[in-house]
């Protein structure tokens, strides 16, 4: 009898689109494997058509529940339950309903008496904790180095004449948002180096800060595309030739497409986020801020994302100083740190 995996991923879509590649990674590993992967239904839909993959999904924690049960009760125990990410009392609940030989999950904190836990770095990279799970059992497991849904990057792919640009100004946390200011400058930048390829900014109504941007005259050639689902914007991911944005994770699933993409990051670590072989990736950073993460939570002007942007599209900062939070790094350091970016792009 072949050997089953269940793989779990219940977390946001940066995380789970970057702990898929170890999923897609092991199943083609291993193809006379039988692989399970339980996730979200938004991103489920979106791994519909991966091979040698069984992707189930839900939507709330009760329907996560009852799908549980129904692979507990009709199909045989799996060899490994393997939870690659999430947090919180639903992790716990995935281990109490899985029957499994083995569970093993990147920490045992949420149910210590359930679980087996990954050996992690210390200090990790985003896709740290998946492979870490995965080494638990298969001790000989690389790391994967790059972001790709292959059944997405063939769509992609398949489109021809693509002129579009796109821009994805919105994170889910302020301190990762370009605001209007920021937005128009990296428009007039784009319509410099694109001359009249057509512009479309992408904005989920639902996120925080994302009134201001859809209040906002954008210039001739530019246009409003508001999506409050995956599916109709992988759609529309589909017509473009560039990507543009900051640190969230509707770029690592243009990255997954294969879409070239720039990428703008203000108070995250790019070594950590972006993957280290990902083609077509630009990525830029203040560079004094180094390889460091800042903890300033509250910051809702970040004036290191504003000015990286700025320094890239030749412009003037912004956001000032005293817009920042009392403890944002960059209070420490000397005016000249706001005129330098790195380009942190992977090798």
């Amino acid at each position: 009898m072949p050997r089953r995996i269940l793989f779990a991923i219940r977390s946001k879509l940066g995380d789970t689109l970057i702990s898929l590649q170890c999923v897609r990674a092991f199943a083609d590993a291993h193809p006379a494997t039988q692989v399970t992967l339980l996730t979200r239904s938004a991103y489920a839909n979106l791994l519909r058509d991966e091979a040698g993959v069984r992707v189930i999904g839900f939507d709330s924690r009760v329907e996560m529940a009852l799908r549980l049960l129904w692979l507990r009760f009709s199909e045989p125990a799996f060899d490994v339950l393997a939870v690659l990410w999430g947090s919180g009392p639903p992790i716990r609940l995935i281990g109490r309903l899985v029957k499994a030989l083995r569970k093993i999950a990147w920490s045992r904190k949420f149910a210590p008496d359930i679980f087996e836990e990954g050996q992690m770095p210390g200090d990790p990279l985003l896709i740290d904790p998946a492979a870490s799970v995965i080494r638990a059992f298969e001790p000989g497991f690389a790391s994967p180095r790059a972001l790709s849904v292959p059944s997405l990057a063939a769509r992609y792919r398949s489109h021809s004449g693509n002129t579009a640009i796109g821009i994805v100004p919105i994170a889910d946390e302020a301190r990762r948002n370009l605001d209007a200011a920021s937005l128009l400058q990296l428009i007039a930048q784009l319509r410099r180096q694109h001359g009249e390829a057509p512009i479309r900014v992408f904005v989920n109504p639902g996120n925080a800060g994302s009134e201001a941007l859809i209040a906002l005259a954008l210039p001739a050639g530019c246009e409003l595309r508001t999506f409050r689902n995956l599916s109709a914007l992988v759609a529309q991911y589909m017509e473009l030739a560039a990507w543009f944005g900051t640190d969230t994770g509707l770029y690592h699933l243009a990255a997954a497409i294969g879409l070239p993409a720039t990428v703008f990051f203000g108070p995250t670590q790019p070594h950590k986020i972006v993957m280290p072989a990902q083609k077509n990736a630009r990525v830029f950073r203040l560079a004094a801020l180094g390889d460091t993460h800042c903890e300033e939570k509250t910051c809702t002007r970040p004036l290191c994302l504003h000015a990286n942007l700025a320094v890239w599209s030749h412009a003037a900062v912004a956001t000032r100083l005293e817009e920042t939070p009392p403890g944002c790094p960059l209070r420490s350091l000397p005016a000249s740190a706001l005129d330098n970016i790195r380009d942190c792009s992977p090798a």
